[in-house]
């Protein structure tokens, strides 16, 4: 129950960051950035038909609907929901991505609710981390077999003691002590990538705070006959 409580609850602060955001004229309504706040909408409740009629039993633990999706396309929508947070807290959010998306990834075989969630809990958990007016960098792009997120951020980094347990639930780590956290979302995001057969690393950045590569192989569909 937990685990689904604490999904809802990203993909809804989110959305109210934006919303926000938009009121407040820090950013733009623009087409992308609605598509973005739609999604994060329509992933919170997709993830809210999760929870059990009774709140007395356990949800199940559902198996990924793995599908063919245009991942740089779920990314996308999954990071643009962010630039509410960060601009609130003047946070530089940068992102790179492919100029030209790589047909494994326009057939990439995965969940996109999860998918997203795992942009989410990387992206939340670098918000959370970095001090106001710092910076985040997302990266994300082709590399050999497999698709590479990066995330990089200007928080205290992981203690080399603690680098092993980062992805146990319920771990909270000494940086952790005056933020708030469950120790829930970077235990689901290494479920999550285990799922689509992929990896999760976390390492720290001389001069910045810490960096998340998660790698997923997707599968390609033969490319269309021209």
């Amino acid at each position: 129950m937990k685990s689904v409580v604490h999904e809802i609850r990203n993909q809804l602060a989110v959305a109210i960051a934006n919303v926000e955001a938009f009121r407040d004229g820090l950013l733009f309504p623009s087409p992308e950035r609605l598509a973005s706040v739609a999604q994060a909408l329509a992933d919170a409740t997709a993830l809210l038909a999760d929870l059990p009629d009774d709140p007395a039993a356990p949800p199940a633990e559902l198996a990924p609907q793995m599908r063919s999706i245009n991942v740089c396309e779920v990314i996308t929508n999954a990071v643009l929901a962010f630039e509410g947070l960060t601009a609130e807290r003047h946070i530089a959010f940068r992102v790179r991505q492919c100029s030209v998306h790589h047909h494994a990834c326009e057939a990439f075989l995965g969940d996109p609710i999860r998918v997203s969630e795992i942009v989410n809990n990387v992206v939340s958990n670098a918000i959370r981390y970095t001090p106001d007016g710092g910076r985040i960098d997302v990266d994300c792009r082709r590399s050999g077999e497999a698709l590479a997120i990066t995330v990089t951020d200007d928080g205290p980094g992981v203690r080399a003691d603690e680098i092993a347990r980062i992805f146990e639930a319920g771990f909270r780590g000494a940086a952790s002590h005056d933020t708030a956290g469950s120790g829930v979302g970077l235990a689901l995001t290494a479920r999550f990538v285990e799922q689509h057969g992929g990896s999760i690393q976390v390492e720290n950045v001389p001069g910045r705070g810490a960096r998340f590569t998660v790698r997923m192989p997707g599968t390609a569909l033969a490319p269309p006959v021209t």
